[in-house]
């Protein structure tokens, strides 16, 4: 099995939607995707991730399906949204926060636990459907699945994710790691003895996007 997990486009936060250049770019992560065999597409119930999605369900004639935990939930220390936060929040302590402690009350950012437990928990429910059942660190495959799955949410509901998939403190990825507009990373589902382990094979690809300065023309 393959997760695809996509960024929105370029986002017009006011309207709720993409600005001219978001669509552009998700017309071209379309058609980057049009010869990606898609098993499922999910997608966040918000308007600038359903309308990147449109252009690719379109082309693929895929119905995507709309799951609310998708959905760009903050995670903010008063007015700072956490996973656009300095690295001196962070990283200005010798020892650095870990995977099982970050969460915790006395942790570094305890505002974090209740949206990372549902991200975790609504995806393990969901993978559960495709054979593959949470155990300890690792998954086992009740049915070996080949398919691959795409999910368009945002930068917020990937990273979290993501940090729940490898095991890499939320905190710590929120101030190293960026998401692009229409980003995408990509994971499989190592399989060994009937097992598997999530494994990072890209990290916000941009390929389908023709650069001009890091940005698409």
């Amino acid at each position: 099995m393959e997760l695809l997990l996509i960024r929105h486009g370029d986002p017009d936060y006011p309207n709720h939607t993409l600005t001219p250049r978001g669509h552009k770019e998700a017309e071209c992560l379309a058609n980057f995707l049009a010869d990606v065999p898609l098993a499922a597409v999910f997608q966040s119930p918000m308007g600038r991730a359903q309308h990147t999605c449109a252009y690719t369900a379109e082309i693929k004639g895929i119905t995507p399906t709309t799951l609310d935990w998708l959905c760009e939930a903050p995670i903010k220390r008063g007015d700072l949204h956490l996973w656009g936060a300095p690295g001196s929040l962070f990283l200005g302590n010798d020892l650095l926060p870990g995977h099982t402690d970050w969460f915790q009350e006395n942790g570094v950012m305890p505002e974090g636990r209740e949206r990372f437990a549902q991200v975790a928990t609504e995806f393990d429910e969901l993978i559960r459907s495709f054979g593959y059942d949470k155990q300890g660190h690792l998954y086992k495959v009740r049915t070996p699945y080949s398919g691959t799955i795409a999910f368009f949410a945002h930068a917020g509901t990937i990273l979290t994710l993501l940090s729940y998939l490898l095991h890499w403190p939320l905190p710590l990825i929120f101030v190293q790691a960026r998401i692009d507009p229409t980003g995408l990373t990509r994971i499989s589902m190592e399989e060994h003895d009937g097992v598997a382990q999530p494994t990072l094979m890209a990290f916000n690809c941009l390929t389908h996007l023709p650069r001009s300065g890091g940005r698409v023309r």
